[in-house]
């Protein structure tokens, strides 16, 4: 099983290596922490990207630590 990517503090890059995860999907994930600070849950996550379809694969390589407002994008950070 591949590693977890800690959806809040990867880069775009990182990010795109997440499957089902492209360069627009990417820029809609760091769009969105940088304007609502970091992504709770998977709930969260399928809100921001429910315009594509997502791999169910996906939900295994995300980890959402941390969800406090120390990612990089978080306001006031």
């Amino acid at each position: 099983m591949a590693a977890r990517l800690r959806i809040n503090l990867a880069n775009p890059m990182e990010l795109q290596e997440l499957p089902g995860i492209g360069h627009a999907q990417a820029d809609a994930i760091v769009a969105h922490r940088a304007a609502h600070g970091p992504i709770r849950d998977a709930s969260e996550l399928r809100n921001v990207l429910n315009r594509w379809t997502l791999p169910d694969s996906l939900w295994d390589r995300v980890d959402f630590e941390p969800a406090l407002s120390t990612a990089p994008e978080a306001p006031g950070a």
